[in-house]
């Protein structure tokens, strides 16, 4: 018996073990949660007669669990533990629930708190399998006899309690009968409701399609049908929850009322009921109208459709009120089964508004996010990152790549991505995984890289691609949503300003050069003329000065060029004879090229004449003859330049549309060199193409060689073969007046009188202007300093008949000194005289009240023109005639 007893409690408590265990299963409770409550349970656990027997655990490797009377021992193997009889139990509680399962131990103990007192005792054992737990309780076998009376006694008790139990089970039960069969009949009826719900609230969740006045009908329909109620009716609330967004009542409601103002009386009717419900926040059923003062004789006007009971139900979406259903007069009173069916068949209701509302939103969003990418210009795209497929791309790809979306989906990046682009595309892929390791990463940052991509038909293109990560729930990049831009038109725009900043740069540089070269040449061409009237008898002399003045002629028209060319100014073209320039600029080709190509030329027409800039026509032969040398570059070649005059007639026009019928000069420049593509024929005078490597051009050459001769009214035309070479064919109006006459030294200058102060600050300048100005018979001071010139002049204002002086000069410039002399005195006539003139205009210059400005480097007769008609403008000044004039060295 006591070991069924022993067994019984044992079993129980791996019973309560077992729960713990399902608990882990089921996920409730984790397994170390599981276990400290499990243990915490047992310990307080007690039985016996006196309630003081207790359970203990240990594991299968002989560790104590748990001992509620020997907490020293807990946690510690106990294997080697042994009885006065050298017995080692605590290995025989093991091997006995390894081996059997459960079993009994027999071995001595003290008895209970005397250690000095050793007497047998047994021990019941039981493997909980799940935790690898040995469960054990002992008792001593000297206190059987009492347990085995105080489980009698206690038999005996539960035996008689059970049975005045059945004694009063037997009368409840007969008393309760009646009571139990109208329960059922409750439970019926509510399972019968349930199922009708369920039935209904499937029936409204197949109305996928049903618009929204229709989910609301059947909504009330079924409500009614639920609560056995005759009328219903649906208010939806606002935001606020006291604004009604929509107001529906039942079918048949509205066409028994006999009220004229239905909406208005049914609604401030209702209304009351209504607002009870949101104030409670819970339902409100009212069973007596009549208690209320709604009966007809009171609130309710005539015709109204009679009311005797009804339930105001509040429906939630999530702590707020979206709307209040209410149903009336039901034959019986109204309960809480009936507000449960309600409160149910509303929440499904609202939940499948809400599903149609977020349906019909995705659907707009779905669409105006398909009209977004369907119809932006920029290319929209994902990508997945695992395998670095596209999953989608917008149809304006095909616009900027020449693809359809299913085209380029088939593709690797490699068909349409150059080598380079494609490297660069990659690491900066790899640059932002590795940063997604980093702490602190921003998730939303996006990367903008400029990458150029290869169309269909095998041209070339620049992107714009501003990427960032598409993100899972858990932040973990997974992919990339790009867009890519066409920005080849904004990259030539940036390429011609950075071409314009170029000539900005080289068009002040060249200002610099110009002014200090310029003040050498004057210098140069001042002492020239000089040397000129001071050899008198001597031809041989002469001539050779006469070649010094034409050479410093030809380098102040090149610094005239130069500066039109990089200030693009406004060109000024001249009749020209084109074969002299042709062979100056063959001179240069032939320093520059090697010798291992020959240059062929074949001028004819060396009387024909054009309307031209000089500088311009410098350039169209330099830059074709430079392309020419190029392509033969490394090689032997022949590079060959003719010029002849041709006549286009009328029936000519077909073959140059753009030509007028006329004489015109044709340039022919031709190279055996490589030759040029086909399919880069057609894009040669584009601004910027070029097939040379970076640094060997900037392809602008053969577009300004196009400008040029389009604004001289001419026509290009190219013919190339590869392998055997290329020939431009240029066509130039012939003009008809005669060519302009070079610069020559005046035998004669045109004299007069007066005294001119002269002021620059190159010494050279001063000393010959002030001999040449004294030979034509003026009297010169000549000063290097603007402030000691102020000086002078505030001394002796009106001892000066005209101030010539340079403009740019230290301390005090030309324009801040002429501006103090006609504060000084208005009517003096001043020249100013510049190497480079930026920053000056006429308004300017008239404004300030300056008679003239001369551009450095002068020479004579210019010189004394100046002085002539400044002098004769401002003070009547004489002037030698033509019959006055003579030989200035005379």
């Amino acid at each position: 018996m006591l070991r069924e007893l022993n067994d019984s409690s044992v079993s129980l408590t791996c019973s309560l073990l077992l729960e713990y265990d399902q608990s882990v299963i089921s996920g409730e409770l984790t397994l170390q949660d599981a276990q400290s409550r499990a243990k915490k349970r047992i310990r307080n656990l007690r039985y016996g007669p006196e309630d003081q027997d207790y359970f203990w655990i240990i594991d299968m490797q002989h560790r104590v669990l748990m001992h509620p009377f020997l907490p020293d021992i807990e946690e510690k193997n106990c294997k080697d533990f042994v009885d006065s009889n050298g017995r080692y139990f605590v290995a025989e509680f093991v091997k006995t629930a390894e081996q059997k399962g459960s079993g009994y131990v027999e071995y001595t103990w003290q008895w209970k708190d005397d250690s000095a007192k050793i007497v047998p005792k047994i021990s019941y054992v039981k493997l909980f399998e799940p935790w690898g737990w040995v469960i054990g309780t002992a008792v001593y076998v000297d206190g059987i006899d009492s347990e085995i009376r105080f489980i009698t006694q206690r038999l005996f008790k539960i035996f008689t309690g059970i049975l005045i139990i059945v004694l009063i089970l037997s009368f409840y039960g007969s008393s309760q009968a009646v009571k139990i069969d109208k329960k059922r009949s409750i439970a019926e009826k509510a399972h019968r409701l349930d199922t009708l719900r369920f039935e209904k609230l499937r029936e409204l969740n197949q109305m996928a399609e049903a618009s929204l006045e229709e989910l609301i009908g059947f909504a009330l329909a079924e409500a009614i049908e639920l609560t056995f109620s005759s009328i219903g009716y649906l208010v939806f609330l606002n935001d606020d929850e006291i604004g009604i967004s929509l107001y529906t009542w039942s079918k048949g409601v509205l066409e028994e009322c006999r009220i004229k103002d239905k909406e208005s009386l049914y609604y401030e009717e209702q209304k009351k009921g209504c607002k009870e419900a949101v104030r409670q926040r819970k339902a409100v059923i009212i069973n007596e109208v009549q208690n209320l003062g709604y009966d007809k004789g009171k609130e309710l006007a005539d015709g109204h459709v009679n009311i005797i009971r009804y339930m105001h139900v509040p429906v939630f979406d999530g702590k707020k009120i979206v709307a209040v259903a209410g149903v009336g007069n039901k034959i019986e009173n109204y309960d809480m089964s009936d507000v449960r069916q309600l409160n149910l068949l509303m929440d499904g209701m609202w939940k499948m508004i809400q599903r149609k509302r977020s349906e019909v939103a995705l659907r707009e969003s779905e669409q105006r996010y398909r009209l977004l990418t369907e119809n932006a210009s920029d290319n929209i795209w994902t990508l997945c990152l695992s395998d670095m497929r596209i999953l989608y791309v917008s149809p304006s790809v095909e616009n900027i790549l020449g693809y359809t979306p299913e085209q380029i989906k088939e593709l690797q990046f490699k068909d349409y991505m150059t080598e380079d682009s494609l490297n660069k595309m990659f690491m900066v892929v790899a640059e932002e995984l590795k940063k997604e390791e980093q702490p602190g990463a921003d998730p939303k940052r996006s990367r903008v890289i400029q990458l150029e991509q290869i169309k269909k038909d095998g041209s070339k293109i620049w992107t714009e691609i501003t990427a960032s990560f598409l993100r899972d729930e858990a932040g973990k990049a997974y992919g990339i949503i790009g867009v890519t831009r066409d920005i080849n038109e904004r990259r030539y725009m940036e390429r011609q300003i950075q071409q314009s900043q170029k000539m900005e740069a080289i068009g002040t540089l060249a200002g610099g050069i110009a002014h200090d070269f310029n003040n050498i040449l004057s210098s140069v061409l001042g002492f020239t003329e000089l040397a000129k009237m001071m050899c008198d008898g001597n031809p041989e002399l002469e001539k050779h000065l006469d070649k010094v003045f034409s050479a410093g002629i030809r380098a102040r028209d090149l610094v005239k060029h130069i500066l039109v060319f990089s200030r693009e100014q406004d060109v000024h073209r001249d009749s020209i004879l084109i074969v002299p320039l042709i062979k100056e600029c063959l001179k240069f080709i032939r320093a520059s090229v090697p010798r291992s190509i020959d240059i062929i030329q074949d001028l004819h027409a060396s009387d024909c004449t054009v309307l031209a800039d000089p500088t311009q026509i410098h350039q169209v032969i330099m830059n074709l003859c430079i392309n020419a040398a190029h392509s033969m570059k490394g090689e032997d070649g022949l590079l060959e330049v003719c010029l002849k005059a041709v006549e286009i007639r009328n029936r000519d026009i077909l073959h140059a549309k753009e030509l007028k019928p006329g004489k015109y000069l044709k340039l022919t420049v031709s190279d055996s060199g490589c030759g040029i593509p086909k399919s880069d024929i057609g894009r040669i005078f584009e601004p910027f193409f070029t097939t040379k490597k970076r640094g060997d051009g900037t392809g602008m050459g053969l577009s300004i060689v196009h400008g040029i001769v389009k604004d001289m009214g001419g026509a290009i035309s190219v013919y190339s073969e590869l392998g055997k070479g290329t020939t431009f064919q240029l066509l130039f109006p012939v003009h008809r007046d005669k060519a302009m006459e070079k610069i020559s030294l005046r035998p004669f200058l045109i004299k007069g009188t007066g005294r001119i102060l002269l002021v620059d600050d190159e010494e050279n300048i001063v000393i010959s202007g002030r001999q040449i100005l004294m030979k034509m018979g003026y009297e010169v001071v000549g000063l290097t300093d603007s402030l000691e010139a102020l000086e002078v002049f505030k001394k002796e204002p009106h001892a000066f008949d005209l101030v010539l002086t340079d403009v740019t000069m230290p301390k005090m410039t030309g324009i801040e000194l002429s501006k103090e002399i006609i504060k000084i005195r208005q009517d003096i006539p001043i020249v100013l005289c510049t190497g480079f003139s930026e920053g000056l205009t006429s308004s300017m210059v008239e404004n300030i009240g300056i008679v003239d400005t001369v551009m450095k480097p002068m020479i004579a007769g210019e010189l004394a023109d100046v002085i002539h008609k400044a002098l004769n403008r401002f003070t009547g000044f004489k002037t030698n005639n033509k019959n006055e004039q003579g030989r200035d060295h005379k």
